[in-house]
């Protein structure tokens, strides 16, 4: 976890990859304040938990309902409650928080 080499590794904005992880982080923090609680911003992920399914499980089943939404765009060529781009940005930041909460372990 962090950087083994103990530099300070900072995105490159005008990188079109990194800005999207850049996006996709203020995403994450946006989402983690309106659904965590002030100890932990993945709370609602965790909550699996108490259900008997991992943390890191939780997220990885929520991230497969975004890969069934896109094999419903895929199908159907649209989708009436969320744009694509929404399911895609979603699948990045749910497979990041199951692997920080695998980490965890």
């Amino acid at each position: 976890m962090g950087y083994e080499d103990g530099e300070k590794f900072v995105l490159e904005v005008n990188d079109e990859f990194e800005a999207t992880i850049a996006d996709l982080a203020k995403l994450r923090r946006q989402k983690g304040h309106d659904y965590g609680d002030d100890k932990d911003t993945f709370s609602n992920i965790t909550q699996s938990e108490d259900f008997g399914v991992d943390g890191w499980l939780g997220a990885a089943i929520r991230l497969n309902d975004k890969v069934n939404r896109i094999k419903s765009f895929a199908k159907k060529g649209s989708l009436k409650n969320e744009p694509i781009e929404d399911a895609f940005k979603d699948i990045a930041v749910y497979a990041i928080i199951a692997l920080v909460l695998y980490r965890r372990k």
